[in-house]
Formats: C-alpha cells, structure tokens, sequence
C-alpha cells in the first residue's frame, strides 16, 4: 500500500501534540484582531485558550478568514514535489467555503502533477467533527490501508459522526453567519441554554433548549447515551470556550452511560472559537448509523 500526506485544515481541533503523534499537517485560517492578522494554528507555541475568550468576552465576536485557493496551493504543491499523495480532511462545505477552494487547489495542481493524487473529503463537520476523521485516516495509514480506501471510509462514515454541543450566547454563532437570526433568538430568553448540533448537510441547527447550564451539559450527555453505540467506544471528544471543568463534568457523565477509557478534552482553536465564543461545550463521536 502506497504512503501518502494527511492534512487538515485548523478548524479539525488538533494540538500540537495530537499532530505530532498522528504525523498530520495543519493548513490555518485566520482570525482577523484587533492587533491584526492571527493565524488559528501555530505548532511553535501553545494556544493561550484562556487569555484568547477573555479578550472575545471584552470584544464580542471577532472575523476570520478561510483558506484560499492560492494558500492551499502553496501548502499541497511542495508535498506533491516530494513524490507524495494527499488526503486532505476539510471542515464542512456546509458553514465555510474552505473545503471549495481546497477543491479547486487539487484540481489545478493534479493537472500540473500528472499521476499526482490529491483526494478532498468534505466531513460536513468542523473542529472534533473533522479532526476524528482526520486521526482515523492516520491510524489506517499506519495499518498500510490505501489512500483511496482511507477516503472512501470517511465518505460513506461522515454522516455518522455526532456534533452536539451548547452556547453561552447564540450571537457569536450568528455574527459569523453559522446560524440564522431566527435560530439565535432562541437564546434571548433569560437563562435558556440551545442544543445544537451539525446536520447532514454540514450545517448548525437547533435540536433542543433546556433551562440552565447544568441541564445544557446533561442534556449532551444523554444525547450520547442516545446515539452511541453500546460497547467500548472509538474516539469521544469534547471541545470548550475556555470552560475546562464544565468539559470534565460532561467527561464523567458520558463515563457513565458507556465504558470509556478516555475522552479526548481540548480547548477550542481560536478560528472556530471566535464563533461558538466562550462558555461553548461540544461533544464529538461516531454513531452506528447516519444522524439526520
């Protein structure tokens, strides 16, 4: 089975760490700041979660900016130099454009590079949503499955993967156009906390509301119990606006609806942190069959 390239872009959620170990390249959008350009991944130092959500709860919510075409060009063109494929994991088509221009850039280079392979598989997810596939496309690459056959089982399995979370305030999501403004008024009542969750076509839609912040997490909670398979589970992850032990208390719920060994906790990256702002939890898994 050939070798090849995994890349992602810095929506998938993944730490310096966890690319090291999963040997994974990181493409990052961009956050626009006050102090200007910042890139929403840098493998040279630590994300500062916390001093980044103090800064949004001071500011509001802050733009980012997609990959274009022209950088995905600058960062496939090199690999495809060294004699090697690409699978490239992008974040949902359904909330940015990134996936497109992604497309785009394959297109042009695989014309310039004949015999050169450059697969782009749209997850219809972002942060854990997307990285879960792009830490499962490693472990098959270690296991010498094919490049063709590591894309393939994302495809058929993307509309597997389970993207719950809540929010403290709905109006960093729909400043960043994530969701509509009907969908935010939801959260304008005193102390109503939204369910969300990503659909099967890539998109955030509501799925629920409950009263008050502990409810908000049990109601994740019991969504897993839910939709998880019985049984020891894959990768479970949990993604937090600069609200670790709210994440930790979701960790040991869903301990106790399944066998866990482990769930994967990071802090949201700053590109899709600047739209689910802070406060917001999210739980990420795989479900036996498609959620709708």
């Amino acid at each position: 089975m050939e070798d090849f390239t995994i890349m992602t872009d810095s929506s998938a959620n993944l730490t310096p760490d966890l690319v090291q170990e999963a040997q994974i390249e990181v493409i990052p959008l961009t956050c626009l700041t006050d102090a200007g350009e910042m890139p929403a991944y840098d493998d040279t130092k630590p994300f500062d979660g916390h001093s980044f959500y103090d800064k949004l709860r001071q500011t509001g919510p802050i733009k980012t900016s997609m990959v274009n075409c022209a950088q995905f060009i600058r960062a496939f063109e090199p690999v495809l130099k060294a004699g090697q494929n690409i699978l490239y994991v992008a974040m949902s088509s359904g909330i940015s454009g990134t996936c497109a221009a992604a497309m785009q850039a394959a297109g042009e280079l695989m014309r310039q590079y004949p015999g050169r392979v450059i697969k782009v598989v749209d997850t219809l997810a972002a942060s854990f949503g997307e990285g879960i596939f792009a830490l499962k496309a490693s472990m098959m690459r270690s296991a010498k499955v094919s490049l063709d056959s590591a894309a393939e089982w994302a495809e058929m399995n993307k509309r597997r993967m389970c993207q719950f979370f809540t929010v403290d305030d709905l109006m960093f999501l729909h400043k960043g156009g994530r969701i509509s403004s009907l969908t935010a008024r939801i959260g304008s009542i005193a102390n109503i906390k939204p369910l969300l969750m990503g659909n099967s076509e890539g998109k955030i839609v509501s799925c629920g509301k409950v009263i008050g912040r502990k409810k908000s997490l049990m109601a994740l909670a019991d969504l897993f119990d839910k939709h998880a398979p019985q049984g020891n589970q894959d990768i479970v992850a949990i993604a937090h606006g600069d609200c670790e032990k709210d994440a930790l208390f979701l960790a040991d719920q869903l301990k106790k609806k399944r066998p866990l060994k482990d769930v994967l906790i990071r802090c949201y990256e700053p590109g899709t942190g600047s739209h689910v702002g802070p406060g917001a939890v999210a739980l990420f898994f795989l479900s036996p069959v498609a959620v709708k």
